[in-house]
């Protein structure tokens, strides 16, 4: 039995090893990939050219992100429509005694 734990520890060990050494791989693959796009960047913006590539990937991204707070809206106007129109005029009125003076 005492052969039999220490072999399955040792395997054990082993299959850890292995699984660093490859999560380490990927780190330093990421790493690796984006120290190369950021020098990339560095390089363009430093020679002036490829700022239009750089406008378009920022627009790109803005128009991603706008899309996904139009959907977000949507939504919430959406769950509005839903809420009771008595509720609504209460608090319409509400509202109204507090901003507007007598």
């Amino acid at each position: 039995m005492g052969e039999r734990l220490q072999r399955l520890l040792d395997d054990a060990e082993t299959k850890a090893d292995e699984i660093v050494a490859e999560a380490q791989r990927k780190a330093d693959e990421m790493v690796s990939k984006a120290k190369a796009e950021a020098e990339r960047r560095r390089n363009m913006a430093q020679r002036g050219s490829g700022i239009d590539e750089l406008v378009r990937e920022a627009e790109e991204k803005a128009k991603v992100e706008a899309e996904k707070s139009i959907e977000d809206y949507k939504k919430k106007a959406k769950a509005l429509e839903k809420f009771p129109e008595d509720k609504m005029q209460g608090a319409l009125e509400l509202v109204m005694k507090e901003v507007l003076p007598e």
